[in-house]
């Protein structure tokens, strides 16, 4: 089963300094690890980065569930290192993470596994005068959110393929950064997913009478994966599950369920949507404009066809980077099947 929320909310922007204290205010709640709240349910962590797939598991901060037992906190994540450290000291249960930072910690030993997937959105926005230009045809700087060989990257290097680029690539600390140096003028195109791609042209429309560049959603990462791979879908990010948890999939398939509903919500309140955010996940609430979070497009699967098509992706970054999976390709019990 696919779900499908369609792109109608999702944007907005905050300064650099009240981003900090949005991600940091959030853990100030969080129970420590193995805890549970006063009635005894066992506390179901999850993480998250400030993207559009995350804020359904955020809207379940706070639930408690009695089939099975459970109370869900939503814990924010704001750089790959700070996911990585999270997953490595037990501090959650369940995480939005890339399908191959599951891999490494799954050839390291971890008890990790994948439940479900997203066909991520992924845009390269551009300044308007780019022109309409294929991949391999940009030209200037483009700016990657994150590190050297980072999954954005990762992707854009299969995608482009053995063929040369008159590109300058620079790396941010992560997308919100990358968002203002192109508001800056100091970059020409910008690797982003939702809501940082909707956020980006909404800011320069706002700021167009300042000189600010006018920015476009110039390529679309996910069809052009498509294209490329016979109808793939573009499967960067996943559900994991970690530790004690993979022994209860009832537990696992419950918050799935949840999650689901979510979209619904969202879809059809999404005024109740933007306050929910507003009190379990400020990082995104604070994107919004006008009273919406416009620009998201989540897709969440699971199931066997799903499984197979993230081992396709896997494979092709790994041909990139062998040292980004953390081993050999993993094997079938990679995945949780909860169904």
């Amino acid at each position: 089963m696919t779900w499908v929320l369609p792109s109608r909310w999702f944007s907005g922007m905050t300064d650099c300094r009240s981003l900090l204290w949005l991600l940091i205010l959030p853990w100030m709640a969080v129970p420590w690890p193995g805890s549970t709240w006063a009635d005894d349910r066992p506390v179901f962590r999850i993480s998250g980065p400030p993207i559009a797939e995350s804020l359904p598991f955020a809207m379940m901060s706070g639930m408690t569930f009695d089939n099975p037992a459970m109370t869900v906190r939503f814990i924010p994540w704001n750089s790959p290192d700070q996911i990585r450290a999270m997953i490595a000291g037990g501090q959650v249960e369940g995480a939005i993470i890339t399908t191959a930072s599951a891999s490494l910690f799954y050839n390291r030993g971890v008890r990790i596994r994948l439940a479900a997937l997203f066909e991520t959105s992924l845009w390269i926005v551009s300044t308007a005068d780019s022109g309409d230009t294929g991949l391999n045809s940009l030209t200037g700087t483009i700016l990657f959110p994150f590190g050297h060989r980072e999954m954005p990257e990762l992707i854009f290097n299969v995608l482009m393929g053995p063929q040369s680029s008159e590109l300058t690539r620079h790396h941010t600390g992560g997308a919100l950064e990358a968002v203002n140096l192109l508001l800056l003028g100091r970059g020409h195109h910008a690797l982003l997913a939702e809501p940082a791609a909707s956020l980006a042209l909404v800011r320069s429309g706002e700021m167009a009478a300042k000189g600010v560049p006018a920015l476009i959603k110039h390529l679309d990462l996910r069809t052009l994966w498509e294209q490329k791979f016979l109808g793939k879908p573009l499967y960067v990010s996943g559900f994991a599950v970690i530790g004690d948890t993979l022994a209860n999939p009832a537990m696992v398939h419950r918050i799935l369920l949840e999650y689901e509903k979510g979209l619904v919500l969202m879809a059809d309140h999404p005024e109740r949507a933007l306050a929910m955010a507003q009190k379990n996940f400020p990082a995104l609430a604070a994107q919004s404009d006008n009273g919406s979070l416009p620009g998201g497009n989540i897709r969440i699967t699971r199931g066997q066809e799903a499984f197979s098509d993230t081992l396709f992706f896997l494979n092709k970054l790994s041909e990139q980077a062998p040292r980004a999976m953390g081993g050999p390709l993993p094997g079938e019990d990679f995945f949780l099947v909860t169904q």
